[in-house]
């Protein structure tokens, strides 16, 4: 699975590991715990592979985690309040994964969670350090959904990436005004 890497932001990226979002038929790029980990040592989160039944428990905790993340910025990104339960369970998992500065003066898991803590602080100091006001959602073919962070200048990026949904809409376009007999 290559990661992708367009959001701006490791819990934006994490959020799009499923393509496209709203469409009926997605493809879910975290179907199981090798999955995530793999997914994990892409981004640079240094994690180790576990027992079945801990593998398992972490695997649906991913799912969920991603889930309560699109819950909150999808509404940020629409302008909405994110839903409170929303808000409870990433303060849930806060709690649950403290951190500590480590010798080379970075943070480190107080635990043993190494997989999703790089997450979920990343979530919470998007959520609390911004800039929330430039969290969007890509629009592509109404279905891709995918979030990113609109680092252009001006702020009007519109498309998670332009080489894929970008381009689809131009093309779009074109044919458009190409089968009405505009000109291009």
């Amino acid at each position: 699975m290559k990661r992708s890497n367009v959001a701006g932001s490791l819990c934006l990226d994490f959020v799009n590991t499923v393509d496209p979002r709203h469409a009926p038929q997605r493809e879910e790029r975290l179907r199981d715990y090798a999955a995530v980990l793999e997914w994990a040592r892409q981004a640079g989160i240094e994690a180790s592979p576990l027992e079945a039944a801990a593998a398992s428990r972490v695997h649906e905790e991913a799912i969920a985690l991603r889930e309560t993340l699109y819950a909150i910025f999808g509404a940020v990104a629409r302008g909405e309040t994110p839903p409170a339960d929303a808000l409870r369970h990433l303060n849930d998992e806060l709690a649950r994964r403290p951190r500590q500065i480590s010798d080379g003066f970075a943070w480190a898991p107080a635990s043993g969670d190494g997989v999703l803590a790089p997450i979920v602080w990343s979530a919470a100091e998007l959520l609390t350090s911004g800039p929330l006001e430039r969290v969007r959602e890509c629009p592509g073919d109404d279905t891709c959904g995918w979030l990113f962070l609109d680092t252009s200048r001006n702020g009007s990026r519109r498309w998670c990436d332009m080489r894929t949904c970008g381009n689809r809409a131009k093309a779009r376009r074109y044919y458009r005004r190409v089968a009405s007999g505009t000109r291009p």
